[in-house]
């Protein structure tokens, strides 16, 4: 385990180590920190050394080093480099590190020499090979090509410089002439913290509207990648040089989409901010619950937001990319690498794989995506040149986004290439499904249920008659879900029934059992008795003296066994400390029974029975089963019997509806007393594991005539580039063939239990249900008679369909649409037998129901009347298909709108614009301009960043020391200078505050603030150059995000000119959403912001800032205030404590956090005192701030009460 790795090796270290000028290590105060004695200049300094991360110890961990105060400028300037350089390394290696770099020697004058077995690459400046060994322990490997590294700078930021503008200006301009729309924000030419945005519009990627449809997109919003820099611009040749930890550091990658090609500065911040997952996914569910209602017409939805698919996305590129890239440069494709990499895995030694050919041969990729998504940067412009770090990246991105159905959603390995589906799922590795849902990458059932009701009464009663019917075959194994035993059932359910050579139902009749090893005997399982009174909901036990059974929170199967050998009821256990008395909730009884002539039906063998009399209060004697039997365990038949049981114990979808919109903020996990654990893992993977694009169809222009009585459903399957294929197949028939019509549609029937396998796996002849006495293929009829009898032949007993749906789900049918060429079908009388399953796109999903509330209008007790739609396809007279109420008239709609034209035909005449593809009319894309007609225009300040420079600016030259009060003395007027440089100079000499636009967009105005009323403080004695240095880079960082963002979107500013103490920062938060109560407040009171603090510690970045409010007063949350601002001012925040702080957090981040919490509604919004008193005293805040952290057991920084007063003393006027 890596803590007990690190704990073991500090031990040794402790113990005492033979490395020559360190001595006296010791295990620190906190966590993850030692301290050791290390000699340098000829003196001893003690330095503490920091892990963050000690479970990422001994190979993917960091190291901070901290010296004290009275070091020497050259060993603190020496201290990053060496926990830089020594990341991944052990205790004892980065002590040996330390006495190197810093020339320690011990009482002998001998200097440490370090063991080349052990510090390959830490040897890295002193060696002439700087190329790294991918594969290491294996000579032998033939290496085609390398990537070039790049020896790592002292200094984390990036020296300014034309070399590098250059490099920058070249990577975009390549990333621009691939057809991409390039973007930038913050200082990147400076060499500074800074975000670089490559985007492409969704219409351009060769994704079907139905699959746009499934993944929540629009073809005219972008598909938007930000690179965000945090030490300066990195090139391929940069990440060379870097190990995965490190790489992290200095580079990330988040996707999302915008209606815009680039995100705002408040929109790149928050995507890069750290939150905790819970509070990720409450983000995706608000955003999901704000697509439902008004937001379902055509309007994007506004600003930068996160993809169906961007969550694992992240984790795909933050922790595998930078390695990939690797691979990449030792002659592999994206395909070899990411096998290589998975093989790897579990090898011992990863060398020993070699360079097979499976790794280094060319990936086959589907011609039908435009040529954006397959091209591969590194392959197709190896010319010896670098390469474009984000151009690659933008690659790999769509890489995975476009093709996403075509790997696992958690390992990322190649799904069977048989398998179709229009959304992405798991493989069958159980490992995969338990992450899938517990990580919470699965689609929001809550959001299905409030948003497509019948959709999700659809996908339950398929999964219900499939496992009655003993034809399920996939099932979530992996979570770990506890069921009952299955003797609990009894007799309650029929074994799974076989059908005759007639294929009907043999009653009575066993499926055959399958071969397995896992099958629970009955005889193994034993229930517990006891007494229970279904009126009070007690259980009592005779034998006090036993241990109780179970615990509060487990779920029961309770059997009253005075009446026909006991009636099932599911309940939880509510209260146990009165035990042998205990009480559980409200039981759920099966609803297997409640279908009409259920004697006569599958699954139950009793007959209805009249009502019960009303239940008396007495105990009864029961027995029990324990929800404690491990679903994995079952066998193939159990399995099916324990689904269709706990679905069984569902409530209706209406139900499940009513309560999310009772309890808005709930999940349906929060229902504890009516669903079970496993009921609701049932439920979640029914709907995540539907991999096709089902649509409820209501009253309007898309519904089809011809129809009556029937549900519809629009209905898509097959992989994104599944209609492209189609619609390429189309074209070219209906080009050789010279087609007037160039599609026809027909019907296809099958059985209810199949449709739970049809809509994971897609349409395929690979077995054979019904015969192929007219040859292989998909069978098709145009008349939706003979289709019935195929959805029918195994005759839908009302037993078979799930009792609680609101559907009443009796048969189903597909209409597909096919391409017109009877000829070239296997058959096409008396059926359409169609081989080529590239021929045939699903378009509707009929379902005939026995609920009168969907097939009759509201208003009157009439069927709803047939209305032929306004627009409709013309088709074929020859092959016009007929439903029940005639020949059926289908709408444009049902086809995709790029497919909508005067008519069927091609125009050859017409002026043919490029296509991604080189070929396909489906798409048009203009590469001769900068972008499609339909794109944004880019800005004037991302078109500037790709010329050249007219002269070339001189590198600023920094100095060296610690900022001092008398540093800033007649050095220009107003403008702070330090030190290390001047400020005014490091920012420009303009202003940083925007020029006011004639229609001001906020009411804020800068330059109000009275300086002199405010707490202002000297420079800290304490003052160290590390922190000094990089509170001066964060301080730059803010000013340019200040300078480029519009105040109404940043909302927060710095008097940068006012700033004369780095550790002390005035910054006023401004331009609240009008909405909210605090903004509602402070337009009452006058009051256009609100005025903050932020004082930093001789730790810092180690140490988070202390951060509390100075004006004005806020209500503390016990008279009913919130936004997390406590009752003396300070910030009640997790983030700001070193519970929650991480030392790679930027300011810009902290202050996005800080506005975000104090916008926070839950559990109070932040409302402002009604009378004026003074502002906030530091003493109070310090004191509101400690008592947060002990009534949160959050740890107080050490020191904090020394850098949060910052000399105030008790008794003054801001104490």
């Amino acid at each position: 385990m890596p803590r007990r790795q690190y704990i073991a090796d500090l031990k040794k270290a402790e113990e005492g180590v033979s490395i020559a000028g360190i001595s006296n290590v010791k295990n620190g105060d906190n966590d993850g920190e030692f301290t050791f004695v290390c000699f340098a200049d000829g003196k001893p300094y003690k330095l503490l050394a920091l892990v963050p991360e000690v479970s990422d110890y001994p190979s993917d961990h960091m190291y901070m080093l901290i010296g004290p105060d009275d070091a020497p400028e050259s060993v603190a300037n020496a201290l990053s480099g060496i926990a830089e350089s020594a990341s991944g390394k052990n205790i004892e290696q980065l002590l040996e590190f330390a006495s190197r770099k810093l020339d320690s020697t011990d009482k002998d004058g001998d200097q440490q020499m370090l063991d080349s077995q052990d510090f390959g690459d830490l040897a890295e400046e002193d060696s002439d090979d700087d190329v790294e060994d991918f594969f290491p322990d294996d000579d032998d490997v033939q290496k085609p090509f390398l990537m070039p590294s790049l020896k790592q700078s002292k200094d984390a930021y990036t020296q300014s410089s034309a070399e590098l503008r250059s490099r920058i200006r070249s990577d975009l301009r390549t990333a621009k002439a691939a057809g991409f729309k390039v973007g930038y924000l913050g200082g990147l030419l400076e060499g500074g913290s800074c975000y670089v945005s490559v985007s492409c519009r969704i219409a351009k990627l060769g994704i079907s509207e139905e699959a746009m449809q499934a993944w929540q997109v629009r073809p005219s919003e972008y598909l938007v990648v930000i690179f965000y820099y945090s030490n300066g611009y990195k090139s391929l040749t940069d990440m060379g040089g870097y190990d995965a930890a490190t790489a992290r550091r200095h580079f990330g990658v988040k996707i999302g989409i915008s209606t815009t090609y680039k995100p705002t500065m408040h929109e790149a911040i928050q995507a890069f901010a750290q939150i905790s997952k819970e509070e990720e996914l409450k983000r995706e569910k608000e955003q999901e619950q704000g697509q439902d209602g008004e937001s379902q017409s055509q309007d994007a939805q506004k600003g930068f937001r996160n993809s169906f698919i961007s969550r694992p996305l992240h984790d795909l590129l933050e922790n595998r990319f930078p390695q990939l890239l690797k691979y990449r440069y030792n002659g592999m494709s994206w395909n070899g690498a990411e096998e290589f990499y998975h093989d790897s895995l579990g090898a011992q030694k990863p060398s020993e794989l070699g360079l097979a050919n499976k790794y280094m041969n060319p990936e086959a990729v589907s011609t039908a995506y435009p040529s954006l998504v397959t091209a591969d940067h590194i392959t197709d412009a190896w010319t010896g040149r670098d390469h474009s770090l984000p151009l690659v990246g933008v690659q790999f991105v769509l890489r995975h986004f476009v093709r996403c159905t075509e790997f696992c959603l958690i390992c990322f390995r190649k799904m069977p290439d048989d398998l179709q589906a229009i959304k992405p799922y798991v493989c069958e590795q159980p490992l995969c499904l338990y992450q899938y849902m517990s990580l919470g990458f699965g689609p929001s059932i809550e959001h299905e249920i409030l948003s497509q009701p019948k959709v999700v009464d659809l996908l339950i009663s398929f999964c219900h008659t499939s496992a009655i019917a003993g034809r399920l075959n996939d099932f979530p194994t992996g979570l770990s879900l506890l069921v009952p035993p299955p003797k609990a059932y009894e007799n309650d359910y029929l074994q799974q029934q076989s059908y005759d050579a007639s294929g009907r139902y043999r009653l009575g009749v066993p499926a055959p059992q399958e071969n397995t090893t896992t099958t629970v005997q009955a005889s193994e399982v034993k229930s517990g008795t006891m007494r229970f009174n279904p009126v009070t909901k007690e259980i009592i036990f005779d034998a006090p003296e036993t241990k109780c059974p179970f615990k509060a929170g487990d779920w029961i199967l309770i059997r009253v066994t005075d009446n026909n050998n006991g009636k099932a009821l599911h309940c939880r256990v509510a209260d146990t400390h009165l035990y042998p008395t205990i009480t559980v909730a409200e039981p759920v009884e099966p609803s297997s029974g409640q279908i009409e002539n259920q004697a006569a039906a599958l699954p139950s063998k009793k007959a209805p029975t009249t009502p019960a009399a009303p239940v008396r209060s007495e105990f009864k004697q029961a027995s029990y089963y324990l929800y404690d039997q491990n679903f994995d365990s079952l066998s193939i038949a159990q399995k099916r019997e324990a689904i269709y049981a706990l679905l069984d114990l569902l409530p209706s979808v209406n139900e499940m509806r009513q309560y999310l919109r009772r309890k808005s903020q709930s999940t349906l996990s929060s229902w504890v007393d009516r669903f079970s654990p496993a009921a609701l893992g049932i439920l979640r993977w029914i709907i995540a594991s539907n991999r096709a694009c089902i649509m409820q169809v209501d009253e309007g222009q898309d519904r089809l005539c011809g129809m009556q009585g029937w549900t519809q459903f629009r209905f898509a399957m097959g992989a994104p580039d599944k209609e492209r294929r189609f619609v390429q197949a189309v074209r070219d028939t209906s080009n050789r063939l010279g087609l007037k019509y160039d599609t026809l549609f027909a019907w296809h029937g099958s059985p209810l239990h199949n449709w739970h396998s049809i809509i994971r796996e897609g349409l395929h002849f690979k077995d054979t249900a019904h015969g192929r006495a007219f040859g292989h293929g998909v069978y098709h009829s145009l008349d939706v008679n003979t289709s019935l009898g195929y959805s029918s032949i195994y005759g839908a007993l009302p037993g078979s369909s799930w009792a609680k749906s609101d559907l009443k789900v009796g048969q189903a049918l597909a209409l597909n649409e096919i391409v017109n060429a009877p000829g070239e079908f296997v058959s096409k009388n008396p059926h359409l037998v169609v081989a080529q399953l590239d021929w045939i796109q699903t378009r509707y999903l009929f379902v005939q129901t026995r609920n009168d509330d969907y097939t009759v209008t509201s208003a009157s007790n009439n069927t709803i009347k047939d209305v032929a739609p306004l627009n409709p396809i013309e088709q074929d007279s020859a092959y016009t298909p007929r439903g029940v109420s005639g020949s059926l008239t289908i709408p444009r709609s049902a086809i995709p709108s790029h497919r909508i034209s005067g008519t069927r035909t091609i125009d050859k005449s017409a002026k043919r614009r490029k296509t991604a593809t080189g070929a396909s009319i489906s798409d048009p894309i203009d590469l001769d301009g900068e972008d499609d007609r339909a794109s944004v225009a880019t800005l004037e300040e991302d078109c500037k960043i790709l010329e050249d420079d007219d002269v070339a600016p001189e590198p600023e030259k920094f100095e060296t020391g610690i900022i001092t009060p008398a540093s800033s003395k007649g050095k220009g007027k107003g403008k702070a200078s330090t030190g290390f440089f001047s400020i005014s100079k490091m920012m420009g000499s303009k202003s940083s505050t925007p020029a006011p636009s004639a229609q001001p967009l906020t009411d804020y105005v800068p330059g109000k603030l009275d300086y002199s009323l405010l707490p202002m403080l000297e420079q800290p004695a304490w003052a160290t150059p590390s922190a000094t240095r990089r509170l001066m880079q964060d301080f730059k960082a803010v000013i340019d995000i200040q300078k480029q963002t519009p105040a109404h979107e940043l909302g927060w500013h710095i008097d940068e000119d006012k700033i004369e103490n780095m550790y002390q920062w005035i910054i006023e938060l401004h331009s609240f959403d009008p909405t909210l109560p605090l903004a509602q407040d402070m337009k009452k009171k006058g009051i256009t912001s609100v005025v903050l603090e932020l004082r930093f510690g001789k730790d810092y970045p180690m140490s988070p800032p202390f951060v509390r409010v100075i004006r004005p007063r806020f209500l503390s949350f016990a008279q009913g205030g919130g936004g997390h601002v406590t009752i003396g001012g300070a910030m009640c925040m997790e983030l700001l404590t070193n519970n929650g702080w991480s030392a790679v957090a930027s300011t810009e981040s902290v202050l996005l956090q800080v506005r975000l919490a104090m916008s926070s509604l839950d559990p109070k919004p932040a409302r402002l005192e009604n009378h004026g008193r003074a502002d906030y005293g530091v003493g109070e805040a310090v004191d509101a701030y400690i008592r947060a952290c002990n009534m949160h057991g959050w740890t107080v920084p050490p020191g904090f009460r020394e850098m949060a007063l910052g000399g105030v003393a008790p008794g003054s006027a801001y104490y």
